[in-house]
C-alpha cells in the first residue's frame, strides 16, 4: 500500500471521511490505473480500436448543443430510453465542469417540461436545500448564496432561476421541489425549520423540542468538528433527535396536519437530523460512508413519497452510479442503494469528457480554487469515446450491438475528476464496467472549467 492509500485509509479514518465528505469527493487513493496508458482488456485488445469507434458512433445519438436556451428537439430519444423510470441519476465526471453543468441544465428541463420529473434532489446540504427550494417556489433570497462548495456556478444558477420562473408560470401546476440530499453540515436554520413550525402549531411540544436540539445545533455545523465529539455525546446527541421525531410523529398521527405540504417539510428535516447523529456514531470510515450515501438515496426516496412526481438525483457520477466504481473510496453508493430499493425503476445517466479543465480546490481549507486539467489516459473509456466524431451525444449503454455491446461489458479506467487538486495522483479508476454502473451516457468531447462566484467573496468585496 502507498503511502498516499495509508494517508488515506490508515490511523484515524474516521477524521479523513469527514474531511472527503465535506469536501465532496475531494480525493481519491492511487489505484492500479498508475501506470496510464499501459494496460488493456484481453478482449477488448482482440477488436480494433476502430472498430469500436465506428460502432459507437453508428449507436449514438448526437446532440446539437449544449445551451440551455435551445430546442430540446435533440434529447428525445431520452423518452424511450428512461421509459416508466421513476427515478433519474444524473452524474458528471467533475464538479467543476461548464459544458457538463449546462448539458445537464438541459436534462433537467427537459425531465421537467416533457416526462414529468418535479422532484430536484442535488448533492447539496438539506438546509441549503431548504432555502433554495424557497428560492424557486416564492423567489425569496440569493440563489448563489445557498449553493455551496463548488456548486455556486454561473452554469447552475442559470438552471436554479429557470426552475423559479418555471414555478411562477400558472399554467404548471406541478410545481418544482429542490431538495437538498447532502448532510455534510446542519446549519441553525435546519432547526429553526422544525422549531419554528413547533412553536405556531404545537407549543405545548417546544420546551422539550428546544431542550433536544439545544446542544446538538451548536455542534452540527461542522462535521469534522462533529467527529471530535466523544462517542458517548453523539449517542445522547442521537437520542435527542430520535425524541424529536417521535414527539412530532406521535402528535401528528391521527390528525388531518398530515397532509400539510409545510408539516412534510418539517418531518422530512426531523428525519434528517437524525440521520446526521447517526452518521456521526460509526468509528471506521466504510460504515461511516455507506450510511452517507444510504441517507442521499433514502431523502431521495422521501421527496417521491411525500411530493409524488418523478425524482431526479443529481451528483457525482460515483454517488449516482448503480455500483461501486471505488470501492476504498465509496464501499456502497447511492445508485446502488437506490437500485435496490426500486429496481429498473431507477435510471443512471453518467457523464464523460475527454479533455479539458475543470475547476476543482487547489486548498480546501483556505477555500481556493484553480483550474485543473484532465489527464490522458489511451486505454480509459473516455479516450475511446473522444473517438467518435460528434461535440456530444448520448448513447443507451443497455442496447448496443457489435463490437461496442463487448466494449462497454468490459472494465476499463474510467475519468474520476474530484473535488481537490492533486498532480502526483491519477484521476482515472481502474475496472470499470460502464454497462454495469450506468444506464445511459452522455459524453462531451471538450470541457472547460465551471464559472464559479463564491458568494462569500463577491458579498466581501460589495460591502463598504
Amino acid at each position: 500500500m502507498n503511502k498516499r492509500r495509508k494517508m488515506i485509509y490508515g490511523g484515524v479514518a474516521v477524521m479523513q471521511s469527514a474531511a472527503i465528505l465535506t469536501a465532496g469527493c475531494s480525493t481519491r487513493p492511487a489505484e492500479k490505473s498508475d501506470l496510464i496508458g499501459t494496460t488493456q482488456p484481453v478482449e477488448t485488445a482482440q477488436i480494433s480500436q476502430n472498430s469500436i469507434a465506428k460502432s459507437l458512433e453508428l449507436q449514438a445519438k448526437q446532440l446539437k448543443t449544449l445551451d440551455p436556451k435551445q430546442a430540446l428537439d435533440d434529447l428525445k430519444p431520452l423518452k424511450d430510453m428512461i421509459g416508466n423510470a421513476n427515478y433519474v441519476g444524473l452524474g458528471e465526471a467533475t464538479h467543476g465542469s461548464s459544458e457538463i453543468f449546462m448539458m445537464k441544465h438541459r436534462l433537467v428541463k427537459y425531465l421537467v417540461t416533457e416526462l414529468g420529473f418535479t422532484n430536484f434532489g442535488i448533492e447539496e446540504d438539506w438546509g441549503n436545500g431548504l432555502k433554495l427550494n424557497e428560492y424557486i417556489q416564492t423567489g425569496k433570497g440569493d440563489p448563489r448564496e445557498f449553493l455551496k462548495l463548488l456548486y455556486p456556478t454561473d452554469e447552475i444558477v442559470a438552471m436554479v432561476v429557470w426552475m423559479r420562473k418555471y414555478n411562477s408560470d400558472p399554467v404548471n401546476k406541478k410545481k418544482i421541489q429542490f431538495i437538498g440530499l447532502d448532510l455534510k453540515m446542519l446549519d441553525q436554520s435546519v432547526f429553526d425549520k422544525v422549531i419554528n413550525y413547533v412553536k405556531e402549531h404545537h407549543p405545548d411540544l417546544l420546551p422539550e423540542v428546544e431542550q433536544s436540539y439545544n446542544e446538538l445545533s451548536s455542534v452540527a455545523g461542522n462535521l469534522q468538528e462533529y467527529m471530535k465529539l466523544t462517542t458517548e455525546v453523539k449517542e445522547k446527541h442521537m437520542a435527542n433527535a430520535q425524541k424529536v421525531v417521535k414527539l412530532l410523529e406521535d402528535k401528528t398521527e391521527s390528525n388531518t396536519e398530515t397532509d400539510s405540504h409545510e408539516l412534510a417539510w418539517v418531518k422530512g428535516t426531523t428525519k434528517v437530523i437524525e440521520n446526521f447523529t447517526k452518521m456521526g456514531i460509526p468509528a471506521d470510515y466504510p460504515s461511516m460512508v455507506k450510511l452517507h450515501d444510504q441517507y442521499l438515496a433514502e431523502h431521495a426516496v422521501w421527496a417521491q413519497e411525500k411530493f409524488g412526481g418523478k425524482t431526479m438525483v443529481w451528483g457525482h457520477n460515483i454517488h449516482i452510479a448503480k455500483g461501486v466504481i471505488t470501492e476504498k473510496m465509496y464501499p456502497k453508493v447511492a445508485g446502488e442503494f437506490l437500485k435496490e430499493r426500486v429496481g429498473n425503476q431507477y435510471v443512471a445517466i453518467g457523464s464523460t469528457t475527454t479533455e479539458g479543465k475543470f475547476t476543482a480546490y487547489k486548498s480546501f481549507s483556505e477555500n481556493k480554487i484553480a483550474a485543473d486539467t484532465i489527464q490522458k489516459n489511451e486505454n480509459s473509456s473516455n479516450h475511446m469515446f473522444g473517438q467518435v466524431h460528434y461535440d456530444q451525444f448520448l448513447l443507451d449503454l443497455r442496447k448496443l450491438n457489435g463490437a461496442a455491446q463487448q466494449w462497454v461489458k468490459e472494465k476499463q479506467p474510467f475519468f474520476d475528476g474530484v473535488a481537490q487538486i492533486n498532480p502526483n495522483v491519477p484521476q482515472y479508476d481502474d475496472d470499470v464496467s460502464l454497462q454495469e454502473q450506468f444506464d445511459i451516457m452522455v459524453h462531451i468531447q471538450k470541457t472547460t472549467p465551471s464559472h464559479i462566484k463564491l458568494y462569500e467573496i463577491k458579498k466581501t468585496k460589495t460591502t463598504p
